[in-house]
């Protein structure tokens, strides 16, 4: 049998604990559960990381890293001659980042779930503050992108447009978690969207 090298055995114990985490919950996400997930042994899980705590911090890592690098390529420019289309495109945007969220529920679960341990877990110390910065990071650079493509400047610092648009879309996406009421989030995006666009002004 092959060797397993020691980044592909981590990549599969990350991949392991988000499969788990996912359909069980944090409760069931011990080393030998996750172990037995990743078909690998408990040694090789000692191996690869110092604690689970650790393995937690990558996990977060590595889901925070791949939804911000989604997010970052979702600017989407409704254009029409002679007619501001920041309200739409926002609408838009926020409507393609949503389909990235319905067809991946277990991701948000996930890191729902990372943020509510990490805060409770003086082990994790830090890693939900690393996460909300990169959201908004990424919140900030989209709606950046937006404002420059549209060709309008922004009313209010981007930052606190930013965290807006992060503490609603946290909202919608946790109530549908519960609910799974599409097209009730889909309003409540589409509302939101109307509503920025109006802090949005000429350039100069």
């Amino acid at each position: 049998m092959a060797r397993v090298s020691a980044a592909e055995r981590r990549r599969q114990l990350v991949e392991a604990a988000f499969r788990v985490i996912g359909a069980e919950g944090f409760a069931a996400a011990t080393t030998r559960r996750i172990c037995a997930e990743a078909g690998a042994p408990v040694a090789a899980f000692h191996y690869c990381f110092a604690s689970k705590e650790e393995l937690f911090v990558e996990l977060t890592e590595v889901t925070v890293a791949a939804l911000r690098d989604a997010q970052a390529e979702g600017v989407h420019i409704v254009s029409q001659e002679g007619w501001n289309p920041i309200g739409p495109s926002l609408r838009e945007t926020l409507r393609q980042w949503w389909a990235t969220v319905e067809a991946a529920p277990e991701r948000e679960v996930v890191l729902t779930g990372l943020t509510h341990h990490a805060l409770h877990e003086p082990s994790l110390a830090g890693v939900a503050q690393r996460q909300y910065e990169a959201y908004h990071r990424t919140a900030a650079l989209t709606l950046s992108s937006l404002a420059e493509a549209c060709g309008v400047r922004w009313t209010l610092p981007v930052e606190q447009l930013a965290r807006m648009l992060v503490v609603v879309t946290d909202g919608v996406t946790i109530a549908w978690l519960v609910d799974r009421d599409s097209p009730a989030a889909l309003d409540a995006l589409d509302a939101f969207a109307a509503q920025l666009a109006t802090l949005a002004g000429a350039p100069g």
